[in-house]
């Protein structure tokens, strides 16, 4: 699904992803590590969004630099949430749709599944945290993408919804979406997750099955 070789991001003189080599594969690809270690610069590659310093990276076999065939192909929800304020939750996930070639009911299939119906008319300016993180996972699973990528999806929400929205997660997963996931609060998502990576101080400093990785995470 996603491969990086040699992969290096500097902003300047500080350097946030150092010569990382990855290879993830179908599943679920959770990704840990310390703030400031390079997990969301890595996934800000993924999506095109930056273009490396150095070494390469792939996603589903293609550059993702100001590709927007691939960006069709995938899904992804940031944190904080990237969502137009000006405009209502409808108009943006409706704007995501076209984009992708999809109808409304896609639209209001995603915005059910988190819980995301009730306020579609209301405009993003208006929403609490929790709500912009409802909204910005329903724009990743528009269409049902061959990829998603989330970076702290449970971030903002009350404990209800993190079991809510891990829940979810959990069954998407056991329907065969393949997911690259960052986050702090990962206990909950641990138990669906194929594989697990740890990145710190730019590299990759442990992979592996969960099985493998978290035992060995409280010496990072």
């Amino acid at each position: 699904m996603i491969t990086a070789k040699n992969l290096t991001k500097r902003f300047g003189k500080l350097v946030a992803l150092d010569s990382v080599n990855l290879e993830i594969d179908k599943g679920v690809t959770l990704i840990l590590g310390p703030n400031g270690g390079g997990k969301s610069t890595f996934l800000n590659l993924c999506v095109g969004l930056y273009r490396p310093s150095k070494g390469e990276i792939k996603v589903l076999g293609e550059n993702p630099w100001s590709n927007d065939r691939l960006r069709k192909k995938i899904g992804v929800s940031f944190d904080p949430p990237a969502l137009p304020r000006h405009r209502s939750g409808g108009e943006w996930l409706r704007y995501l749709a076209e984009f992708k070639g999809l109808d409304d009911s896609e639209v209001n299939e995603a915005a059910k599944l988190f819980s995301a119906s009730g306020y579609l008319d209301r405009k993003i300016g208006e929403y609490s945290a929790g709500m912009l993180k409802r909204i910005s996972l329903a724009q990743a699973f528009l269409g049902s993408p061959e990829l998603v990528l989330l970076d702290e999806p449970l971030a903002n929400l009350d404990l209800k919804g993190i079991k809510e929205v891990a829940g979810i997660l959990k069954e998407l997963a056991e329907e065969g979406t393949n997911m690259v996931v960052i986050s702090h609060i990962w206990r909950p998502l641990v138990e669906f997750s194929d594989r697990v990576v740890v990145i710190a101080a730019g590299r990759v400093v442990l992979e592996g099955t969960p099985n493998e990785v978290i035992p060995n995470i409280e010496e990072i």
